[in-house]
């Protein structure tokens, strides 16, 4: 999930290695800040949030540690104005951006027609942290922000140190006042535009003459195409969720490069069969990492499918409560959002569908490795036996050969025995009969010890020998 703007991400790289991720220490609450009864007034509970939802250490925490960031800072760029006169403002400072929330607010609108301010917070100029830039957004932004309406609960989200995974739920909040009517209309939601890059979140805020929106990390790609709307129609920018409309189309189609790059790369698996042409041990990690990829993809898009969800529904609510003439809201033209989050949906299902079978696929390849291992193994191991009966034969043979020698050798030795001790000078053929010299026992006297000094180093040779590799075997167990 949540990394850095709109980029298609490399395969087989982790997601600290395509952006050089730095990790934030988030650090366990510290004293100061544990759950005080005391809130500082200027940080005091927004009347549009339940407070249920705010946990206001949290918020007073988080907002400590955006006083003392000293990385890059958060960009701003504000459009706003009344009916057709709308102006861009690009990376404002903190004085303009008090400037222009002060001369929008429900003070200055126009009563007679309508007023828009859009706020394009960017926290991407760092890589550190989940959205990344969590606390990028200066404490004197976030004041000026939060009095034109920035939600606390968003903020909250922002500051958790698991919202890379325990996401914002999306929310439609219905504001009165004391009397019971209708003050303001409000949806806030989080979403991700294609798999793999920055967190978004976007809040709406809707009162009798205004709209205010908060896009935090909004796609690039999605301003690149609202600007000339607006500028070449500026009423499309009062166009009922419009900006939500087209933030999600931008999201899917990025979530379809994400898809098609990794098809791209299970077709390339599935080309080949030989196994001269596969390299098991690379083939079968880059599968998994695709397997793993897959599943997260489907569960991004489910997530996706029910936000889509959550607009159309909270579209309707929207749409319901604005035309009541009770409520004498200023009401644009009806226009036809709820169809074209309904191609959206159908997009998405489509999406939810194909990653779900290229999973499959995927793990079929996977079985089709193991499976393709196992016969290599196993015609190695028909080679192995193959050659171990070839020896076996041929040892059978050297064995015959040595029996034949030993037997052509027990035949001959009698004789050669007798005929080497009988030759000695100790016995001599005389014409009548054999003389034995009466120094004969010196041949025993010799013959036997070196006999025995033979076979006693012959002895000693083996224990050399063989002994030191018992020891050498038994020793590891």
């Amino acid at each position: 999930m949540a990394e850095l703007i709109c980029n298609t991400p490399d395969i087989g790289k982790t997601t600290n290695q395509r952006y050089g991720k730095e990790k934030i220490n988030w650090k366990d609450w510290p004293d100061d800040f544990a759950r005080k009864n005391n809130i500082p007034p200027e940080l005091g509970f927004d009347d549009l949030q339940p407070p249920e939802l705010v946990d206001q250490s949290l918020l007073e925490w988080g907002l400590d540690r955006s006083s003392k960031w000293d990385g890059p800072k958060a960009t701003i760029d504000v459009l706003f104005g009344n009916g057709s006169n709308l102006a861009w403002k690009y990376q404002v400072s903190d004085g303009e951006l008090e400037d222009i929330v002060r001369e929008t607010g429900q003070d200055h609108l126009d009563t007679t027609g309508e007023s828009l301010r859009v706020f394009f917070i960017k926290t991407t100029g760092t890589r550190v942290g989940w959205l990344p830039g969590n606390f990028s957004i200066h404490q004197d932004q976030v004041r000026t922000l939060q009095k034109a309406g920035l939600s606390s609960i968003l903020l909250c989200a922002i500051y958790s140190s698991k919202g890379y995974w325990a996401k914002m739920g999306s929310h439609c909040f219905t504001h009165r006042n004391q009397g019971g009517d209708i003050t303001a209309f409000e949806i806030a939601y989080r979403y991700i535009c294609g798999w793999d890059t920055g967190v978004s979140f976007t809040q709406f805020v809707r009162t009798q003459y205004g709209r205010t929106y908060f896009c935090i990390n909004y796609s690039s790609s999605a301003l690149n195409r609202l600007k000339p709307y607006v500028d070449r129609t500026p009423s499309l920018a009062y166009r009922d969720f419009f900006i939500d409309a087209i933030s999600a189309d931008e999201s899917l189609k990025e979530m379809q490069i994400d898809i098609d790059h990794r098809r791209e790369s299970l077709i390339k698996h599935e080309k080949k069969y030989e196994d001269e042409d596969i390299i098991f041990d690379t083939a079968t990690r880059e599968l998994h990492r695709l397997a793993r990829h897959w599943l997260t993809l489907t569960q991004d898009l489910t997530d996706f499918h029910i936000q889509l969800k959550f607009l159309k529904e909270s579209y309707h609510k929207y749409v319901q409560l604005a035309q009541d003439p009770k409520h004498n809201w200023i009401v644009s033209a009806p226009s036809n959002i709820a169809e074209s989050l309904d191609v959206l949906k159908s997009q998405c299902d489509n999406y939810v569908r194909w990653t779900t079978v290229y999973r499959d696929r995927t793990n079929i390849r996977i079985n089709l490795l193991f499976h393709l291992v196992n016969q290599r193994e196993s015609r190695t191991n028909t080679q192995i036996a193959t050659s171990t009966a070839k020896v076996a034969e041929q040892t059978q043979r050297d064995s015959s050969s040595m029996i034949t020698i030993a037997a052509v050798t027990m035949f001959f030795l009698p004789g050669t025995f007798v005929s080497a001790i009988l030759s000695t000078t100790f016995f001599e053929y005389g014409p009548d009969e054999l003389q034995v010299s009466s120094k004969w026992w010196i041949l025993l006297a010799v013959t036997i010890p070196l006999m025995i000094a033979v076979f006693a180093s012959w002895f000693g040779w083996q224990y050399v020998r063989f002994g030191k590799k018992t020891i050498s075997v038994k020793l590891p167990s």
